[in-house]
């Protein structure tokens, strides 16, 4: 008999979009706006159709809403990186959210 594995599939796929979208960041946004936000986690719907991006960032250098227009503005390029790089037959729409300290 077949046995799953521990880990839903949306959490396994919001994993490898979590380090697809970070190297991203890292090497491929040119916009100065972003130079300091990290990818700290990823949330993914069970049907894979919506995926929730947090981040962090020092706000000693950009203003919030700043941030969030930059993000906004690479959200086309950053799904069509995501189509080009994993093997997914619907690439999840993007939200981008602030992760908040408690």
């Amino acid at each position: 008999m077949f046995k799953s594995s521990p880990f839903k599939r949306s959490q396994r796929v919001g994993d490898l979009i979590k380090k697809e979208v970070a190297s991203i960041f890292l090497f491929e946004l040119r916009d100065p706006r972003l130079k300091n936000v990290t990818i700290s986690r990823v949330d993914l719907s069970d049907d894979l159709s919506n995926a929730t991006i947090f981040y962090l960032t020092d706000l000693s250098t950009e203003e919030p809403l700043d941030i969030q227009r930059g993000l906004d503005k690479s959200k086309g390029f950053i799904k069509a990186k995501l189509g080009k790089n994993l093997k997914l037959r619907k690439i999840p729409r993007i939200l981008f959210a602030e992760e908040l300290d408690d």
